[in-house]
């Protein structure tokens, strides 16, 4: 695992006795869905990675990145010139007019253990799959993330809901299957599902997910987001406004801006390895170039990710407690 270069420190977190957590226990996870339009590429590019370069984020989680075939991409190739993280899954799926493609990717500085990609379960969906990659990051402790762009349209709940139950069923074989590496998972991207519809219900206990099935995860933004920073897609963000006329909205302004790009920690991980120290929007900035990197505001996060210590090790407590557990410790 190659050490973080210096980097800025994210703004001051409501979380009580984050501060106590040591710098160097810290993960941070960036995510941000690109905009894969045809419009100003190169610049938005260049922008991503200025931003990169301050945040240096541990994983970055990218959507709509456009690719030339399905594994090759001269945007990822140009980040990670520039970045020096490497992209360890990604893959176009999404037919676009030009005939280039969009897709998920994960960029890392972390050791890979396994990478690859998750189906989705939704059947004729232009984005069949989420990137995934398994990661060392602390002696003794790994890193499952995952990078995701669930199902686009109002009216297309249903099928949101069903991709976040496949997502949530692999991450728990993974979480399994690395039981004896001290697992945390983390699952970031653009969610197109507002934080009260089913999709984000499922994720955070509230409901069924479309097996009937429950699950746990923590929204970094319940933890250490700022109200204040809430909207992700914001109605005055120059690229936003252009991809809601291309989509037939005549009066953009009138839309409401919207948080439906979300950070993810799998289980009850409050004050145990996973929880989220510190939160900020990225990727916010009108630049020299008059505006911002995409269409979409991007989200980074610290966790706490302590290596194991190996007398201490049974010490430690498995994130998501079991059914009859949770019952008892009054969720």
């Amino acid at each position: 695992m190659s050490a973080a270069p210096s980097r800025a420190a994210l703004p001051a977190t409501a979380l009580a006795g984050a501060d106590a957590i040591p710098a160097e226990e810290l993960l941070r996870v960036t995510t941000l869905n690109a905009l894969h339009a045809n419009s100003a590429v190169a610049e938005r590019t260049e922008l991503v990675a200025d931003e990169l370069a301050v945040l240096a984020p541990d994983v970055f989680c990218l959507q709509e990145v456009r690719f030339e075939s399905t594994c090759s991409s001269a945007q990822l190739e140009a980040l990670t010139a520039a970045t020096g993280l490497r992209a360890v899954a990604a893959l176009g799926q999404k037919r676009l007019a030009d005939g280039s493609l969009s897709g998920n990717a994960i960029l890392t500085r972390l050791e890979t253990l396994e990478a690859g990609h998750l189906p989705l379960g939704v059947p004729g969906s232009a984005v069949h799959s989420a990137a995934y990659a398994v990661l060392k990051a602390r002696p003794g402790r790994v890193l499952i993330a995952v990078s995701a762009h669930l199902h686009w349209g109002g009216e297309k709940e249903r099928e949101r809901l069903v991709q976040a139950t496949a997502i949530d069923a692999r991450v728990k074989q993974l979480m399994e299957s690395y039981g004896a590496e001290h697992p945390m998972a983390v699952l970031a991207g653009d969610f197109n599902s507002v934080p009260d519809a089913d999709t984000a219900r499922f994720l955070s206990g509230r409901s069924a997910g479309a097996d009937g099935g429950y699950t746990y995860w923590t929204d970094s933004f319940d933890v250490v987001g700022d109200p204040y920073e809430a909207a992700t897609v914001a109605n005055d963000n120059h690229w936003a406004v252009q991809t809601a006329k291309s989509v037939g909205i005549l009066y953009p302004q009138l839309m409401p801006s919207r948080r439906i790009d979300y950070v993810w920690s799998y289980g009850w991980t409050y004050g145990k390895p996973g929880t989220p120290a510190a939160m900020s929007r990225s990727f916010t900035a009108d630049t020299r170039y008059d505006f911002p990197a995409s269409d979409h505001y991007g989200l980074t996060v610290d966790f706490w990710a302590p290596p194991v210590q190996p007398a201490f090790a049974r010490l430690e407590e498995p994130a998501f407690l079991p059914e009859a557990e949770a019952v008892g410790a009054g969720w």
